[in-house]
This record gives structure tokens, C-alpha cells and sequence, in this order.
């Protein structure tokens, strides 16, 4: 039995291609926490079941969820820390045009794609919860004003993915009261996002 058939046999195994899997990982990780001080929220969350590979992150003052089709296998909760996230994203840009093989043992993930891989331990810290509730709380509600961080806007332009031809495509804010959280609509190309970010107090 070859290494591949084996890797399918795991229970922990996903193959996904290669443009998927970037546009997830760099999404979800421009909202990771870079504080290394805070381990659960300095990760980005993986959960592969039913064909959709789901990444999560949040840094507290906002959170996204992208969801992506796969080919093969599952993969539970896995933790994992954002410079391991970006060693995954520097090795899927070299083979993005590949599939690429996700394999996890114990607390230990390999993620592989044409002869080159990498090998990381997850992190070992409680997660926030589903995000979930958050995302069904209140109504689209008329508001008089509301103030959130600007800097965070660059990020989601990031996300964004551009048309085909010129232009660019809106991101559009949907708000649900004074103090909840904004909800943030994301277009992308292989992935479907959903993001909330926290309005900050109005002094």
C-alpha cells in the first residue's frame, strides 16, 4: 500500500487543492491575534467534516469563519499557531497548483504537496467556542452612528476577491444595534467568509 493510500485510511486526513487552501489560510489569518502572549487566540482553528474545510480566528476585537470544499477525508478541531500557519502558507504558494495533503497523528499535523512538507505541534489551549451564536444574535437594525478601527477595513480588502475585468467588489457592513457586533460581508473566489468585527466606544 503506498504512503498516499495510507494517509486516506487516517482519520485525520485532507486533501485540498492547493489555490483553496491559501485563500483560507491567508484570510482567517489576517484576524489571529499577533500577541504570542495570548496562545489560544495567536492560532487559527482547522475543522474538516462533510466535504467543507473550516478555518476560524479571532484577536477579540473581531473573527472570521471561511469554509472551503475538499476532496477527501476529515479532519477534528486542530489548533494552530499562527507562525506554523504562515510556514503552511509559504509551502502552499510553491505548489498552489497541487493538491495538497493534510495529515494529522496525536497533536502533530504534516502538511504536504509534491515531495515538500511540513511538520508542526498543535497548540494545546481552549479554543472560543462555535461562533455561531454570535453570528445569529439580533436583527439588521437602523443605527445613528457607530465607530469601529479603520485599520482593520485593509484587511478585509485583503480578503475580498477581486472580479474578473476592472473594479472592485463592496464589502458591505450590515449592523445590528449600538453595541453589537458588525457584521462584515466577504466575497471570495474559493471561499465563502462570513466575519464580525466589534464596534469600539464612542467617546
Amino acid at each position: 500500500m503506498s504512503t498516499i493510500e495510507e494517509n486516506k485510511l487516517a482519520v485525520n486526513y485532507v486533501e485540498i487543492a492547493g489555490e483553496s487552501l491559501l485563500e483560507l489560510l491567508e484570510g482567517a489569518s489576517t484576524h489571529a491575534s499577533k500577541d504570542k502572549g495570548l496562545l489560544a487566540l495567536n492560532a487559527v482553528q482547522l475543522e474538516g467534516a462533510g466535504g467543507d474545510l473550516i478555518a476560524r480566528a479571532t484577536d477579540r476585537y473581531r473573527l472570521i469563519e471561511g469554509a472551503t470544499r475538499y476532496s477527501d477525508g476529515r479532519l477534528e478541531l486542530s489548533l494552530i499557531a499562527l507562525e506554523d500557519i504562515k510556514r503552511t502558507i509559504t509551502l502552499v504558494k510553491a505548489h498552489k497548483l497541487h493538491l495538497i495533503n493534510i495529515h494529522r497523528v496525536g497533536d502533530a499535523i504534516t502538511v504536504s504537496s509534491a515531495g515538500d512538507s511540513v511538520t508542526f505541534t498543535l497548540v494545546d489551549a481552549n479554543y472560543p467556542p462555535k461562533f455561531d451564536d454570535l453570528f445569529a444574535k439580533g436583527e439588521p437594525t437602523p443605527i445613528g452612528e457607530i465607530a469601529f478601527n479603520p485599520a482593520y477595513m485593509a484587511d478585509y480588502s485583503k480578503i475580498n476577491a477581486k472580479p474578473k475585468g476592472s473594479g472592485v467588489n463592496p464589502v458591505k457592513l450590515q449592523f445590528r444595534g449600538d453595541n453589537c457586533p458588525i457584521h462584515i460581508k466577504l466575497i471570495g473566489d474559493k471561499v465563502e467568509w462570513r466575519a464580525l468585527l466589534m464596534p469600539m466606544r464612542i467617546i
